[in-house]
């Protein structure tokens, strides 16, 4: 544990509207996560007024490290380089994760878990809590404490630095662009890195409700929701663990 010892994790959050589950998201980190091991940084992509609002205010408060306001929608992929060049040289780890994700309640907590697993694992780049569907991630590999995958998506994904490190120069910036779980995770495969997520350790996709959580106008906005069927939703057996039920786990 020397890395929670001498480094604060960063943990990036990727905002677009839905005030209400980035307030939960933000509550969450705070309460379930150990004092003083990490620090809150927001990326918002051009929200409404009273999502800016509340995140200056946490700003302003200390609740949050940093915040970027861009007036622009920049997608997903585009956020990944801008999160590495926030992390210092010395950094082994960063976690990243979106506005609608809430992580679970444990003892130990769920971020000093997850980085034990990664000083057990040396060979694993990005890992996640498990999450429901599992399909979307391609499962290949089941092992005592983790669950290998093609790829993992932004659901508080502990990224080893090092790992982004060898194919930082391959990653395309580019505005407005999705898919962005598959490059990276496709990009960092082909080095010799492993993407898993936790066979023990799960979140809470908050997003998975109607309309994702946002107004029919925002709907429209996001060209990604077009092609989307139903909202994925599932029984969970704890609502802090947020361990789901049986048939719903790997």
């Amino acid at each position: 544990m020397n890395t929670m010892e001498n480094n604060k994790i960063q943990i990036y959050i990727t905002s677009w509207f839905r005030p209400d589950m980035l307030k939960k998201t933000i509550g969450y980190i705070i309460e379930r996560t150990t004092p003083e091991t990490y620090l809150i940084n927001v990326y918002d992509n051009g929200s409404d007024k009273a999502t800016t609002d509340m995140l200056y205010q946490y700003l302003e408060a200390g609740t949050i490290n940093s915040l970027v306001l861009d007036k622009r929608n920049t997608g997903c992929l585009y956020n990944k380089l801008v999160f590495h060049s926030m992390v210092e040289s010395t950094d082994k780890y960063y976690c990243v994760t979106d506005n609608d994700v809430y992580p679970p309640k444990l003892s130990p907590d769920w971020l000093s878990r997850m980085i034990d697993i990664m000083e057990r694992h040396p060979k694993i780049g990005l890992l996640t809590p498990q999450l429901p569907p599992q399909c979307l991630q391609m499962p290949y590999k089941v092992e005592d404490e983790v669950i290998y995958a093609h790829a993992v998506g932004n659901t508080f994904k502990l990224v080893r630095k090092a790992c982004l490190d060898s194919v930082v120069m391959d990653l395309p910036q580019k505005i407005g662009s999705y898919g962005d779980d598959g490059i990276v995770s496709g990009l960092i495969r082909a080095k010799g890195w492993d993407v898993a997520f936790c066979k023990d350790i799960f979140c809470f996709h908050a997003g998975q409700c109607d309309k994702w959580g946002y107004t029919e106008d925002q709907v429209s906005m996001d060209p990604r929701k077009i092609g989307y069927g139903k909202p994925f939703t599932y029984d969970i057996v704890n609502e802090e663990t947020y361990e789901p039920e049986p048939r719903y786990r790997m």
